[in-house]
């Protein structure tokens, strides 16, 4: 498809017509494309732009609600997760219009957008999807919202306007409570109950393994061929014992 048409589909999608469309085909280029400007500068700028629009967000919507300052930054950091910016490439589409040289790339995206297929469109997905989230896809989100910010000359409150509906739905404090991230949860239990514990990675031909160590003994382990995903289930299995109280010689919430 010719940059043009790409173009033009990416604003239906946004909703927005560009003044300047350079910048959305910087936006769509990756830095394989031979002689084009890719998405690295407004990468940049797009990483901070919208963690401030979140933040903005967040601290409007909680004004009235017991969050206090750390809790809002889980929420910010859950809602510009790399997970979280993929999933929203990919379910509005945006996944298609990236303009690459990389065949390796294509794989990625392709089996990653088939995964989202198979989600429910009304889940919220926070951490660890079963396929590993693609980092470019999380830089398109932010270089698209960085060209959006710089074409609407700098206005933060204009530019959440037209990019709000492309992060809904907003990780939420109850979304963050109902799904807490399983490693991070983990460490801060065993921390407070005076445990020690150890996460060690092991690889054996194409797939990697984490183990879960409570006090040196192993409580809890998972196999992917993603290092992270598997770190990430592991840490799900030994919450979940610790949960049914199968560690209560070990960890006590």
């Amino acid at each position: 498809m010719k940059m043009e048409a790409s173009v033009s589909a990416v604003e239906k999608i946004i909703g927005y017509t560009f003044q300047n469309k350079k910048l959305l085909e910087q936006a769509l280029t990756h830095t394989s494309y031979p002689e084009a400007v890719s998405y690295e500068r407004l990468e940049f700028i797009g990483d901070a732009v919208l963690g401030l629009a979140i933040s903005n967000h967040l601290f409007l919507a909680y004004s009235s609600v017991d969050v206090d300052h750390g809790q809002l930054s889980l929420l910010r950091a859950a809602n510009v997760s790399t997970e979280k910016l993929a999933r929203a490439a990919v379910r509005h589409g945006l996944h298609s219009y990236v303009r690459h040289n990389t065949v390796s790339i294509v794989d990625k995206i392709r089996v990653f957008a088939d995964a989202v297929d198979c989600e429910d469109d009304c889940a919220v997905v926070i951490y660890g999807g079963s396929v590993k989230a693609p980092k470019i896809l999380a830089d398109i989100m932010e270089a698209i919202v960085a060209a959006v910010y710089v074409d609407v000359d700098c206005d933060l409150k204009r530019l959440w306007v037209i990019i709000k509906g492309l992060f809904e739905p907003i990780v939420t404090w109850d979304d963050l409570k109902q799904n807490p991230q399983p490693v991070n949860m983990l460490l801060e239990i065993c921390q407070k109950n005076g445990k020690k514990v150890d996460i060690k990675q092991e690889r054996n031909g194409a797939k990697s393994t984490s183990n879960v160590y409570v006090d040196g003994e192993l409580v809890a382990s998972a196999s992917s061929d993603q290092k992270d995903i598997a770190r990430f289930e592991a840490a799900k299995g030994a919450l979940h014992k610790l949960q049914n109280n199968k560690l209560n010689e070990h960890v006590r919430c």
